[in-house]
């Protein structure tokens, strides 16, 4: 059964993937993987819930905070846990003073969405050497950065950074979401914490953790500013639930589970790279792949990439695909494949291009 012309609408209305009752809808019933994500196959194998954390209200602080704290290396007045990083992406922009902020496009589609919602100016940057030039003008008052971008899986250039911090007015706010660093925390901007007022990082157990239905992320940033005391006061009584920190507690504190979840998601993340080049080079060298670490992207000619996301689609492997900056360009998401991508070599081998 072919789509129903997805080829020619690409899901840019659509901020996140692991819609499958779309997929469903376009294609039909079967044995769908799901690919579309970058959550980890692979999640925090959560031991089973004593009773009486399901019969105890939630509080504030606690060993959340303290697991939190060490995993992340801040103070633990700098952390504010949040129903999911989600939350802090639509809330955020409601409390800070109106103006241009600078959106990566693509991106996380939800930012920009949010920013808008919120009164401010969106203008949207492609590349780093952009959004320096439209900080070396004056033509913004905040940033939103993605670090690594998704679905570019470009990293933040940590001296950039450091020269924005500068140069933007006292009043701004840059918002670096972490949601995909923790494969790489070297690459983190965490550290410039302590030196940056301005700087905030949006943090999740999501992605590598593999914990997305748990709904838990934080907030990092300065611990008495105006901001962080509007999020908080619309969390209370009880924003994030006693299950959410009893489980986010355990994961971030099992350092050996987490240096062996790096090392099995940096070996598929290379496989899944390795293959898809291979297939590339000999099949389509007109499209570049990046690695995102929990997902690999593919960026080239949108007809190309609706052509390979539909036979892919009908194999019942569903990616996640959008349109890029440059007209007629798209882009392609692919998770890392809990079967070490037997199957996707299977589809790609007997696709058309």
């Amino acid at each position: 059964m072919m789509l129903n012309h997805l080829n020619h609408t690409p899901a840019t209305d659509e901020p996140h993937g692991g819609d499958l009752k779309r997929a469903r809808a376009l294609v039909g019933e079967g044995d769908w993987e799901d690919l579309s994500t970058g959550i980890s196959p692979w999640p925090w194998p959560v031991p089973e819930v004593p009773m009486a954390i399901w019969q105890r209200l939630p509080e504030r602080g606690g060993a959340l905070s303290e697991a939190a704290a060490n995993y992340y290396g801040v103070g633990a007045e700098r952390v504010l846990a949040l129903p999911g990083s989600q939350f802090g992406i639509a809330r955020l922009p409601c409390y800070v003073p109106p103006g241009r902020v600078a959106v990566p496009a693509p991106g996380y589609a939800e930012h920009a969405r949010a920013w808008r919602a919120a009164g401010h100016t969106v203008v949207t940057y492609h590349h780093w050497a952009g959004l320096d030039a439209l900080v070396e003008a004056g033509s913004v008052d905040h940033l939103v950065l993605i670090n690594p971008n998704n679905p570019t899986a470009e990293y933040l250039p940590l001296e950039a950074l450091r020269r924005w911090l500068t140069q933007l007015p006292s009043q701004s706010v840059v918002l670096v979401d972490e949601a995909f660093a923790d494969l790489t925390p070297e690459c983190s901007v965490v550290p410039l914490l302590d030196k940056h007022s301005s700087l905030w990082v949006l943090r999740s157990v999501g992605k590598f953790f593999g914990l997305a239905g748990l709904r838990l992320g934080f907030l990092l940033g300065p611990a008495h500013h105006p901001v962080r005391r509007s999020l908080e006061s619309e969390l209370m009584p009880w924003g994030v639930s006693h299950l959410a920190q009893w489980v986010g507690a355990g994961a971030l504190s099992d350092t050996p589970w987490q240096q062996g979840q790096r090392e099995r998601l940096g070996r598929a993340s290379r496989e899944l790279e390795a293959l898809w080049r291979d297939y590339l080079a000999r099949r389509l060298p007109e499209v570049t792949v990046a690695n995102g670490g929990l997902f690999v992207t593919l960026r080239g000619p949108g007809s190309v990439l609706h052509g390979l996301h539909e036979h892919l689609a009908n194999q019942r492997l569903w990616l996640r695909l959008g349109a890029d900056a440059e007209q007629g360009a798209a882009w392609l998401r692919c998770g890392l494949p809990p079967d070490g991508g037997a199957r996707l070599a299977e589809a790609l081998a007997v696709a058309k291009q």
